[in-house]
């Protein structure tokens, strides 16, 4: 191993060499607690099994609930040089195909399962891997990466996290904790699976996880595409910046757009190019040190001391709702220009109304296919409803 470990694998490696007997993380529901050594090992065996039958890079698909499984398969993927993709239950379909994974990871009780819901795609004949009967594997040797590999795949959105950002993200997550135990989120959840995995792992503090156990980190600031965590009040090994329309810094006080810089920003959205360039590489004019920044989209002031207070939340299902609704107005020629509307609706889940050019009538249901299609394909989300509206001279839906 490295002597200044650049992975979570690493770190994991050398927590079960130093400390292998102590305790790593818990569950309270079932009551279950794996030690370093059990987590390496098991990690290692996951690793091994994939070793076998995916090449490193590959995408590899949690189709497991939150459970030592599923931080062993995320770990697991990671040791194996795979990109891990958590996908919960609420989306996998969309995640599934727009992250096209070499090998979806269950475990042997939902196996049935998981084959029957991968028959229902349109690309079938996914290897799926049992995390939980694979064989121990001693002398295995670790796929190596660098720090700037993509590590996982964080949706909606599918925000690519590197090594180098969830290391460091658990670092600043550290200096906004005060206590050595953590109770978690669960591990799907992009800060759960800081704090409830890479955190205990960078730090050796034992984690907790129990679903019912009161938010670790009340009123912080959470943005994907800062891997998880930006603020608990004052930004944490990272810096914030607060800008007008014209991306120009306000004065201390006022209110604007919230910008992130830091080696926790994620590296963009996968294969969204154009979508990621807007997003994760702006400039702030006159800035002394150039340096690119993470528009938000998010509302908020920081005062004189450095403090931020987020006042709006700009995201619909963790998309910007100018994204959604400039694509919908590009999925079919009847729509009128400007005329789309996104919105959150509780569940996580995303509503657009839209409005049909004058005197167009399509067939019934078309519109709604092709807006579905188009948000689908582009940003990886399934949209509870499509809402099309006649031209403002009519009335009703369409």
């Amino acid at each position: 191993m490295r002597e200044d470990p650049m992975t979570l694998s690493e770190l994991l490696a050398g927590r079960a060499a130093a400390a292998g007997s102590t305790p790593a993380l818990t569950w309270a529901r079932p009551a279950v607690t794996l030690t370093w050594a059990e987590l390496d090992r098991r990690v290692t065996a996951v690793a091994a099994a994939l070793r076998r039958v995916t090449e490193p890079r590959q995408r590899a698909a949690i189709l497991i609930e939150p459970s030592p499984d599923h931080v062993v398969a995320f770990l697991g993927a990671l040791r194996a040089g795979l990109v891990a993709i958590p996908a919960g239950p609420e989306r996998r379909a969309s995640v599934l195909a727009d992250a096209e994974p070499s090998i979806v990871l269950a475990t042997a009780a939902t196996v049935p399962a998981i084959r029957r819901f991968l028959a229902t795609l349109d690309t079938c004949g996914h290897r799926v891997l049992a995390v939980d009967t694979v064989p121990d594997a001693s002398g295995f040797a670790e796929v190596p990466v660098t720090p700037s590999d993509v590590a996982y795949l964080q949706y909606p959105g599918g925000v690519m996290v590197t090594h180098a950002n969830v290391l460091a993200n658990a670092r600043q997550a550290a200096q906004a904790l005060g206590h050595t135990a953590v109770v978690s989120r669960p591990p799907g959840d992009p800060l759960g699976l800081v704090l409830g995995v890479a955190l205990p792992i960078v730090t050796g503090r034992p984690v907790v996880h129990d679903a019912s156990a009161p938010d670790p980190l009340p009123g912080c600031y959470v943005v994907a595409e800062a891997t998880a965590l930006v603020a608990c009040g004052h930004p944490a090994g990272q810096q914030v910046a607060i800008v007008d329309r014209a991306g120009r810094r306000v004065p201390a006080g006022d209110v604007g757009e919230i910008w992130v810089s830091g080696p926790n920003v994620a590296r963009g959205y996968w294969r969204r190019p154009e979508e990621s360039a807007r997003v994760f590489c702006a400039l702030i004019p006159g800035d002394d040190e150039p340096r690119w920044w993470l528009r938000t989209g998010d509302q908020g002031v920081l005062n004189a001391s450095g403090e931020l207070c987020v006042t709006g939340r700009n995201f619909v299902a963790g998309h910007r709702p100018e994204d959604l609704e400039a694509t919908a107005e590009q999925a079919h020629p009847a729509i009128r220009p400007r005329a789309a509307s996104a919105f959150a609706v509780p569940g996580g889940q995303a509503v657009v109304v839209l409005e049909l050019a004058v005197g167009v009538v399509p067939p019934r249901g078309e519109v709604e296919r092709a807006v579905r299609h188009a948000v689908s394909a582009r940003h990886g989300l399934t949209l509870r409803r499509v809402v099309v509206l006649q031209s403002s001279i009519g009335d009703g839906l369409w």
